[in-house]
Protein backbone atom coordinates (compact mmCIF):
# COMPACT_ATOMS: atom_id res chain seq x y z
CA UNK A 1 0.00 0.00 0.00
CA UNK A 2 2.88 2.40 0.77
CA UNK A 3 4.35 1.73 -2.67
CA UNK A 4 0.94 2.40 -4.25
CA UNK A 5 0.67 5.66 -2.26
CA UNK A 6 4.09 6.75 -3.50
CA UNK A 7 2.99 6.15 -7.09
CA UNK A 8 -0.18 8.18 -6.53
CA UNK A 9 1.66 11.08 -4.87
CA UNK A 10 4.11 11.20 -7.78
CA UNK A 11 1.20 12.00 -10.12
CA UNK A 12 0.00 14.95 -8.05
CA UNK A 13 1.06 18.58 -7.87
CA UNK A 14 1.77 20.75 -4.81
CA UNK A 15 1.91 17.75 -2.49
CA UNK A 16 2.47 18.69 1.14
CA UNK A 17 2.45 16.66 4.34
CA UNK A 18 -0.55 17.51 6.54
CA UNK A 19 -1.00 15.80 9.87
CA UNK A 20 -0.99 12.03 9.23
CA UNK A 21 -1.64 12.43 5.51
CA UNK A 22 -1.08 14.80 2.61
CA UNK A 23 -2.85 17.55 0.73
CA UNK A 24 -2.38 18.25 -2.97
CA UNK A 25 -4.02 19.76 -6.00
CA UNK A 26 -6.94 17.64 -7.12
CA UNK A 27 -6.19 16.10 -10.57
CA UNK A 28 -9.85 16.19 -11.65
CA UNK A 29 -10.59 19.92 -11.63
CA UNK A 30 -8.57 23.11 -12.12
CA UNK A 31 -7.43 23.17 -8.52
CA UNK A 32 -5.43 26.12 -7.20
CA UNK A 33 -6.15 25.56 -3.51
CA UNK A 34 -4.81 22.03 -2.80
CA UNK A 35 -8.31 20.62 -2.33
CA UNK A 36 -7.32 16.95 -2.33
CA UNK A 37 -6.74 15.18 1.00
CA UNK A 38 -5.03 11.78 1.18
CA UNK A 39 -4.39 9.55 4.16
CA UNK A 40 -3.30 5.99 4.87
CA UNK A 41 -5.14 4.37 7.76
CA UNK A 42 -3.58 2.00 10.30
CA UNK A 43 -5.18 -0.84 8.35
CA UNK A 44 -3.34 0.25 5.21
CA UNK A 45 -6.38 1.68 3.42
CA UNK A 46 -5.82 4.77 1.30
CA UNK A 47 -8.45 7.46 1.82
CA UNK A 48 -8.94 10.15 -0.81
CA UNK A 49 -11.28 13.11 -0.60
CA UNK A 50 -11.68 16.30 -2.67
CA UNK A 51 -13.05 19.21 -0.65
CA UNK A 52 -14.26 20.84 -3.88
CA UNK A 53 -16.67 17.96 -4.46
CA UNK A 54 -14.99 15.72 -7.06
CA UNK A 55 -16.17 12.13 -6.62
CA UNK A 56 -14.01 9.21 -5.60
CA UNK A 57 -14.57 7.50 -8.97
CA UNK A 58 -13.49 10.62 -10.86
CA UNK A 59 -10.31 10.82 -8.81
CA UNK A 60 -9.62 7.08 -9.22
CA UNK A 61 -10.07 7.20 -13.01
CA UNK A 62 -7.92 10.31 -13.40
CA UNK A 63 -5.12 8.65 -11.43
CA UNK A 64 -5.36 5.51 -13.56
CA UNK A 65 -6.67 3.31 -10.76
CA UNK A 66 -9.95 2.29 -12.39
CA UNK A 67 -8.78 -1.24 -13.15
CA UNK A 68 -7.38 -1.92 -9.69
CA UNK A 69 -9.07 -3.26 -6.59
CA UNK A 70 -9.23 0.14 -5.04
CA UNK A 71 -12.45 1.12 -3.30
CA UNK A 72 -13.38 3.99 -1.01
CA UNK A 73 -13.36 3.31 2.71
CA UNK A 74 -16.70 3.53 4.54
CA UNK A 75 -14.84 5.78 6.98
CA UNK A 76 -14.30 8.76 4.72
CA UNK A 77 -12.02 11.65 5.52
CA UNK A 78 -14.85 14.14 5.47
CA UNK A 79 -18.49 13.13 5.65
CA UNK A 80 -21.20 15.04 3.87
CA UNK A 81 -23.75 17.17 5.69
CA UNK A 82 -26.38 15.36 7.75
CA UNK A 83 -30.11 16.07 7.39
CA UNK A 84 -29.91 18.05 10.65
CA UNK A 85 -27.08 20.17 9.24
CA UNK A 86 -29.04 20.81 6.05
CA UNK A 87 -32.06 21.94 8.06
CA UNK A 88 -29.88 24.20 10.19
CA UNK A 89 -28.38 25.67 7.03
CA UNK A 90 -31.80 26.54 5.63
CA UNK A 91 -32.73 28.20 8.91
CA UNK A 92 -29.41 30.07 9.02
CA UNK A 93 -29.94 31.53 5.55
CA UNK A 94 -33.48 32.59 6.38
CA UNK A 95 -32.54 34.21 9.70
CA UNK A 96 -29.46 35.91 8.29
CA UNK A 97 -31.42 37.48 5.45
CA UNK A 98 -33.98 38.84 7.91
CA UNK A 99 -31.46 40.15 10.45
CA UNK A 100 -30.59 43.85 10.68
CA UNK A 101 -27.10 45.38 10.96
CA UNK A 102 -25.92 45.20 14.56
CA UNK A 103 -26.41 48.22 16.81
CA UNK A 104 -22.97 49.70 17.59
CA UNK A 105 -24.25 50.36 21.12
CA UNK A 106 -25.04 46.71 21.78
CA UNK A 107 -23.92 45.93 25.38
CA UNK A 108 -21.50 43.20 24.27
CA UNK A 109 -19.80 45.44 21.72
CA UNK A 110 -19.51 48.27 24.22
CA UNK A 111 -18.09 45.98 26.90
CA UNK A 112 -15.52 44.53 24.47
CA UNK A 113 -14.82 47.99 22.97
CA UNK A 114 -15.15 46.74 19.40
CA UNK A 115 -17.05 47.73 16.28
CA UNK A 116 -19.88 45.55 14.93
CA UNK A 117 -18.19 44.98 11.55
CA UNK A 118 -20.45 42.60 9.58
CA UNK A 119 -22.36 41.30 12.61
CA UNK A 120 -26.12 41.50 12.46
CA UNK A 121 -28.75 41.51 15.17
CA UNK A 122 -31.97 39.67 15.94
CA UNK A 123 -33.76 40.97 19.01
CA UNK A 124 -31.10 41.54 21.66
CA UNK A 125 -28.65 38.99 20.20
CA UNK A 126 -25.73 39.66 17.89
CA UNK A 127 -25.64 37.25 14.94
CA UNK A 128 -22.34 36.06 13.42
CA UNK A 129 -22.25 33.93 10.23
CA UNK A 130 -20.34 30.64 9.94
CA UNK A 131 -19.31 29.87 6.36
CA UNK A 132 -17.10 27.43 4.47
CA UNK A 133 -14.29 28.16 1.99
CA UNK A 134 -16.78 28.56 -0.87
CA UNK A 135 -18.68 31.25 1.06
CA UNK A 136 -21.67 29.00 1.78
CA UNK A 137 -23.49 29.94 5.00
CA UNK A 138 -24.02 26.89 7.25
CA UNK A 139 -24.70 28.14 10.75
CA UNK A 140 -25.07 31.20 12.95
CA UNK A 141 -23.61 32.14 16.30
CA UNK A 142 -25.84 34.16 18.62
CA UNK A 143 -24.12 36.33 21.21
CA UNK A 144 -26.43 37.51 23.98
CA UNK A 145 -25.85 40.80 25.83
CA UNK A 146 -24.33 38.90 28.79
CA UNK A 147 -21.83 37.15 26.48
CA UNK A 148 -23.50 33.73 26.33
CA UNK A 149 -23.05 32.13 22.90
CA UNK A 150 -25.32 29.67 21.12
CA UNK A 151 -25.49 28.03 17.68
CA UNK A 152 -28.37 26.64 15.68
CA UNK A 153 -29.27 23.17 16.91
CA UNK A 154 -27.76 20.45 14.76
CA UNK A 155 -25.75 22.87 12.62
CA UNK A 156 -22.19 22.46 11.39
CA UNK A 157 -19.29 24.20 13.11
CA UNK A 158 -16.14 22.23 12.23
CA UNK A 159 -13.98 23.95 9.64
CA UNK A 160 -16.34 26.93 9.42
CA UNK A 161 -15.32 30.53 9.99
CA UNK A 162 -16.06 34.17 9.32
CA UNK A 163 -13.53 36.85 8.48
CA UNK A 164 -13.17 40.48 9.48
CA UNK A 165 -11.33 42.46 6.80
CA UNK A 166 -10.32 41.58 3.25
CA UNK A 167 -7.79 38.71 3.13
CA UNK A 168 -5.11 38.55 0.46
CA UNK A 169 -1.96 36.55 -0.23
CA UNK A 170 0.25 39.52 0.63
CA UNK A 171 0.95 40.26 4.28
CA UNK A 172 -0.07 38.64 7.52
CA UNK A 173 -3.34 36.85 8.26
CA UNK A 174 -4.69 36.15 11.74
CA UNK A 175 -7.00 33.46 13.07
CA UNK A 176 -8.67 34.12 16.42
CA UNK A 177 -10.90 31.97 18.57
CA UNK A 178 -13.81 34.37 19.06
CA UNK A 179 -15.45 37.29 17.32
CA UNK A 180 -14.41 39.85 19.94
CA UNK A 181 -10.75 38.82 19.81
CA UNK A 182 -10.78 38.84 16.01
CA UNK A 183 -12.36 42.30 15.93
CA UNK A 184 -9.76 43.61 18.38
CA UNK A 185 -6.87 42.12 16.40
CA UNK A 186 -8.21 43.57 13.16
CA UNK A 187 -8.84 47.01 14.62
CA UNK A 188 -5.37 47.20 16.19
CA UNK A 189 -3.38 45.69 13.33
CA UNK A 190 -5.44 46.60 10.28
CA UNK A 191 -4.92 43.03 9.08
CA UNK A 192 -7.66 40.50 8.18
CA UNK A 193 -8.62 38.13 10.99
CA UNK A 194 -10.58 34.90 10.68
CA UNK A 195 -12.87 33.72 13.48
CA UNK A 196 -12.58 29.98 14.31
CA UNK A 197 -15.34 30.23 16.98
CA UNK A 198 -13.80 27.54 19.24
CA UNK A 199 -10.25 26.58 20.18
CA UNK A 200 -10.79 23.02 18.92
CA UNK A 201 -11.66 24.46 15.50
CA UNK A 202 -8.24 26.09 15.08
CA UNK A 203 -6.63 23.16 13.20
CA UNK A 204 -9.52 22.71 10.74
CA UNK A 205 -9.87 26.41 9.98
CA UNK A 206 -6.11 26.85 9.73
CA UNK A 207 -5.96 24.11 7.08
CA UNK A 208 -8.68 25.84 5.06
CA UNK A 209 -6.89 29.19 5.25
CA UNK A 210 -3.52 27.68 4.38
CA UNK A 211 -4.97 26.01 1.27
CA UNK A 212 -6.51 29.30 0.18
CA UNK A 213 -3.39 31.38 0.95
CA UNK A 214 -0.38 29.05 0.67
CA UNK A 215 2.23 31.84 0.86
CA UNK A 216 0.70 34.00 3.58
CA UNK A 217 2.13 34.36 7.07
CA UNK A 218 -0.59 33.05 9.39
CA UNK A 219 -0.72 33.89 13.10
CA UNK A 220 -2.98 32.04 15.55
CA UNK A 221 -4.30 34.62 18.04
CA UNK A 222 -5.10 32.13 20.81
CA UNK A 223 -6.64 32.54 24.23
CA UNK A 224 -4.09 32.09 27.01
CA UNK A 225 -5.64 28.91 28.45
CA UNK A 226 -5.02 25.15 28.11
CA UNK A 227 -7.40 24.67 25.17
CA UNK A 228 -6.05 27.72 23.36
CA UNK A 229 -2.47 26.51 23.80
CA UNK A 230 -3.20 22.92 22.76
CA UNK A 231 -5.12 23.59 19.57
CA UNK A 232 -3.19 26.66 18.42
CA UNK A 233 0.07 24.72 18.76
CA UNK A 234 -1.40 21.84 16.78
CA UNK A 235 -2.61 24.19 14.05
CA UNK A 236 0.70 26.07 13.93
CA UNK A 237 2.64 22.82 13.47
CA UNK A 238 0.38 21.61 10.68
CA UNK A 239 0.41 24.80 8.61
CA UNK A 240 3.76 26.34 9.56
CA UNK A 241 2.09 29.22 11.42
CA UNK A 242 2.92 31.45 14.37
CA UNK A 243 1.14 31.89 17.70
CA UNK A 244 0.31 34.99 19.74
CA UNK A 245 -1.49 34.50 23.04
CA UNK A 246 -4.09 37.06 24.08
CA UNK A 247 -3.06 38.82 27.28
CA UNK A 248 0.52 37.56 27.16
CA UNK A 249 3.48 39.74 26.29
CA UNK A 250 5.48 38.30 23.41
Amino acid sequence: MEHQADNILAQLQKVRKSGQGWIARCPVHDDRNQSLSLKITEEGRLLVHCFAGCSFNEIRETLGLAGQRFTPSPRTIETGPTPEQREAQKKAVRLWKGAKPANPNHPYLLRKKILPHHARQIGTSLVIPLQDSSGTLWNLQFIHPDGDKLYLRGGRTKGLFTVIGEPSEAGRLYIAEGFATAATVHELSGRPCFVAFTASNFPSVAQVIRRAFPKAEIVLAADDDPAGEKYSEQAAREIGGLIAYAGRAV
